[in-house]
């Protein structure tokens, strides 16, 4: 069973360690943006475009590489990534106040589509543990991503 694919992202790629650390750090956003999307079993277009801006505005990344690290990431997630072990990469790789930005980017996935099944609470819920984020903390991140949805839908 294929747990995380990190080491199946980078093999055979020679980079520096900063280059490293920073597609390491993407593609663990990816991952976590796709797993939240998935989480109503309807992975919509809109949530995709979404992910995909996510890294375009807010990351400053080029298509190409949205692209590649996107494509990796919703391989992995298909290969049953699993959530606990996906939060403990990030909370090794990133400080708290990436961390919340992360979640914030995550309730952006979550809101998107207007709706916010049973399962999608339980999971920000479990996320939030897992990344130990206060109930303020959450609550604020999710004001932010619907501030920042209702930003995009202006232009």
């Amino acid at each position: 069973m294929k747990m995380f694919g990190l080491k199946s992202f980078f093999k055979g790629n020679e980079k520096n360690l900063g280059e490293l650390d920073d597609n390491v750090k993407n593609f663990l956003i990816a991952s976590i943006l796709i797993e939240c999307a998935k989480g109503d079993n309807d992975f919509s277009v809109e949530e995709k475009i979404h992910i995909k801006n996510i890294f375009q505005h807010k990351l400053k990344l080029k298509t190409e590489q949205i692209d590649t690290i996107f494509d990796r990431a919703l391989a992995d997630v298909k290969d049953n990534i699993e959530l606990y072990s996906l939060t403990k990469d990030i909370r090794e790789k990133f400080e708290h106040a990436e961390i919340l930005e992360i979640f914030q980017y995550m309730w952006e996935i979550m809101l998107i589509d207007s709706k916010i099944d049973d399962y999608e609470s339980a999971l920000m819920r479990t996320a939030a543990g897992l990344f130990h984020i206060t109930g303020k903390e959450s609550s604020e991140a999710k004001k932010a991503a619907q501030q920042s949805i209702n930003n995009q839908n202006r232009y």
